[in-house]
């Protein structure tokens, strides 16, 4: 069993581990050696049980370890990869059991991929992505670096995601658009059409706010 920490004790640092334990159900693949957070608070803590072992830099000093970036915000997940860049650890990819991911499919180092979600044909998912729950990624759809996608996204074929793209909950990319790198959707909205960086676009259909 490989050792892997988990950075980020919150919510969905959490559930992580929920989802390591779920893989080592299955077949046992991970020893979960428990979490790191830059939060002083939590050091110290077991949440479900696994310690709080320090902050960051504790990571980037441990050798002959696998780690994974439970963080919701991509901005923040963008700027913990740097910090590890040079650091021995390696990146874990997790995928849970009940997920549905095709041959031909790929995943990039460090993505996690939660129960339920569906990744259909020939389809590119980046590094240190995050697909929550129940969600779907049509054939040749794909996913830049550091994208969230939070609970029950649907990614129809074809579309797109620059890097660091935050998906909220329930929306949904039409076939072949395109969503700028940085960009926020929000929960419910339907994306018809290309949207640019950096905005933040809400609604059906979506259409970004004004800055």
């Amino acid at each position: 069993m490989k050792p892997l920490i988990i950075v980020g004790a919150g919510g969905f640092g959490r559930e992580t581990a929920a989802l390591v334990e779920d893989i080592n159900r299955e077949r046992p693949a991970w020893r979960l050696l428990g979490f790191v957070d830059d939060d002083p608070a939590l050091h110290g803590t077991e949440p479900l049980g696994y310690p709080v072992l320090g902050g960051l830099d504790r990571l980037a000093r441990e050798r002959d370890v696998h780690y994974v970036l439970a963080v919701g915000a991509p901005h923040v997940r963008r700027r913990m990869a740097r910090r590890l860049e040079e650091a021995p650890p390696h990146p874990a990819t997790l995928i849970h059991p009940a997920a549905a991911i095709h041959r031909t499919s790929e995943l990039g180092p460090g993505a996690i991929v939660c129960r339920g979600v569906t990744l259909t044909v020939a389809v590119r998912v980046g590094r240190h992505v995050i697909l929550n729950l129940h969600g779907a990624v049509g054939h040749d759809a794909a996913l830049g670096d550091y994208t969230t996608a939070h609970p029950g996204v649907h990614v129809s074929g074809h579309a797109r995601t620059g890097a660091g793209v935050e998906l909220g909950t329930g929306c949904v990319l039409l076939p072949g658009v395109t969503v700028g790198e940085g960009a926020r959707v929000g929960a419910g909205a339907v994306v018809t059409r290309d949207l640019p960086a950096h905005c933040t676009a809400v609604g059906v259909p979506a259409r970004p706010r004004p800055s």
